[in-house]
C-alpha cells in the first residue's frame, strides 16, 4: 500500500472506481497499489505579463502588469488541467496570460497614448479583470468552471518605447504641467485675493452681526437670568409651601398616631398600673407583716431577756439565802444574846439586818421566815 501525504496548502484528489474524490488538505492516506491520485496546490499564484502595443494614435507603448489567482475548486480544476505531472498551474497561468494579452491589445488599439497612460489603473485593469473572470466562468451549455478564483488583476506600468518621443512627450507633459501649475497658481492667487476681500467684508459683517448678536444675547441672557431668578424664587416658595404642608400633615399624622396610640394603650396602661398598684399593696402588706414579725421577734427577745433578768433576780435571793442564813448562823452561833444588859445594845444594832434578811427571804420564797428566825433564836438569840 502506498502512503500519500497532502500538505496544508494542497488538496488530495483520489480516483476510485471511476469517481474522483476530494480527501481534503493536511491529510495522510493509505492507497492501494494502482490507485490514481493528484495533489492540487491551494496557494495563491502570481503571474506577470509584459507586452508592447501601438495605441490608436500610432505610439508604441510597453505594458507591465500582474494578476493573482488560486484554485478554490480542486475537483473542477483537476478535470480541466493536468496536475499529475505538476503542469496544472503552468497551464492555467499560460492560458490566463494569453487571454490577458488578447484583451489588452484589443483595448489599447482603440485608445490614445494619453488615455492609456491615464486610465491604466481604471480602464485597462478593468479590462484584464473582466477578461479573466469571463474566461474562468464561461457561460454556455458546453462549458464548465475552471475551479479558479481571481484575487487581483492590474496594469502596473505603461512605458513609451521610443526614447526621443518619450523625452519630447515628457517635456510637453512637463511644460503642460508647469503651465497648468502657473495657471493654477494665478487662479489660486486671484481666488486668495477674492477670498481675502470677501473675508474682510464677511469679517466686518460678521463683526457687526456679532456685536448685534452679542447685544441680543446679553439682553436675552439678562432676561433669561431674571426669568430664571423668578422661576427659582417661585420654585423656592412652592417648595417651602409644600414643605410646610408636608410638615403640617406629618405633624397632624404624628399627633393622630400618638392619640391613637395613647387611646389604644390607655386600658393597657391602666390595667398595668392597677396590677402594679395591687402588687405594691401586696408588697406593702407583706412589708408590714414582716415589720410586725420583726417587732414581735424583738419584743419576744426583750420579754425573754426581761424574763431571764426577773428570773435571775427572783432566783438570786434563793441562791444567796442559804449563804446568808449560814453567815448569820455563824455570826450568832455560840452567842447568848439578851435584850438586856450588854447584849441588848448589840441586838439592837443587828435588828435592821435581820429585818432585811427576813423581807428578802419572804420576797424570794413568798413565805414568812418566822420559823427560821425562831430556830436561829432558839439557837441562842432571844426573841
Amino acid at each position: 500500500m502506498a502512503i500519500v501525504r497532502a500538505g496544508p496548502n494542497e488538496y488530495l484528489l483520489v480516483g476510485r472506481r471511476g469517481v474522483l474524490e476530494n480527501r481534503g488538505s493536511a491529510v495522510t492516506v493509505f492507497l492501494r497499489p494502482g490507485t490514481i491520485y493528484v495533489l492540487v496546490p491551494s496557494t495563491k499564484q502570481e503571474a506577470a505579463f509584459e507586452f508592447t502595443q501601438e495605441t490608436k494614435d500610432g505610439v508604441p507603448l510597453r505594458f507591465k502588469g500582474t494578476f493573482i489567482y488560486r484554485v478554490d475548486d480542486p475537483m473542477a480544476a483537476a478535470t480541466m488541467f493536468d496536475f499529475s505531472r505538476g503542469q496544472g498551474i503552468v497551464q492555467i497561468t499560460t492560458l490566463l496570460t494569453h487571454v490577458t494579452f488578447g484583451e489588452l491589445r484589443h483595448a489599447v488599439s482603440h485608445m490614445t497614448m494619453v488615455e492609456c497612460i491615464e486610465q491604466r489603473k481604471t480602464t485597462l485593469s478593468g479590462v484584464v479583470a473582466t477578461a479573466l473572470q469571463s474566461t474562468i466562468h464561461s457561460e454556455g451549455d458546453n462549458t464548465r468552471e475552471w475551479g479558479v478564483r481571481i484575487e487581483a488583476a492590474q496594469v502596473a506600468q505603461v512605458f513609451i518605447v521610443d526614447a526621443t518621443l518619450r523625452q519630447q512627450l515628457e517635456a510637453e507633459v512637463r511644460n503642460e504641467i508647469k503651465l497648468k501649475a502657473d495657471q493654477s497658481n494665478m487662479q489660486a492667487q486671484e481666488q486668495i485675493q477674492l477670498a481675502e476681500l470677501e473675508s474682510q467684508g464677511r469679517v466686518q459683517e460678521q463683526k457687526l452681526a456679532g456685536d448685534q448678536a452679542k447685544l441680543r444675547r446679553d439682553e436675552e441672557m439678562e432676561l433669561a437670568q431674571i426669568a430664571r431668578q423668578r422661576r427659582a424664587q417661585a420654585e423656592t416658595l412652592a417648595t417651602d409651601r409644600q414643605t410646610l404642608e408636608l410638615d403640617q400633615e406629618r405633624l397632624h399624622a404624628q399627633l393622630a398616631a400618638d392619640l391613637d396610640r395613647v387611646t389604644a394603650e390607655a386600658p393597657v396602661r391602666l390595667q398595668r398600673l392597677e396590677s402594679e398598684r395591687a402588687i405594691l399593696a401586696e408588697e406593702l402588706a407583706m412589708l408590714q407583716l414582716q415589720n410586725q414579725v420583726k417587732a414581735l421577734e424583738v419584743e419576744r427577745d426583750l420579754l425573754l431577756a426581761r424574763a431571764q433578768q426577773d428570773m435571775r433576780l427572783a432566783i438570786l435571793p434563793l441562791e444567796q439565802a442559804p449563804r446568808m442564813m449560814e453567815s448569820a448562823s455563824k455570826v450568832l452561833q455560840g452567842s447568848n444574846l439578851s435584850i438586856y444588859g450588854e447584849g441588848g445594845q448589840l441586838l439592837g444594832q443587828l435588828a435592821p439586818l435581820f429585818d432585811y434578811m427576813t423581807r428578802a427571804l419572804e420576797k424570794a420564797t413568798n413565805a414568812p421566815v418566822e420559823h427560821e428566825i425562831e430556830n436561829q433564836t432558839k439557837a441562842g438569840v432571844p426573841a
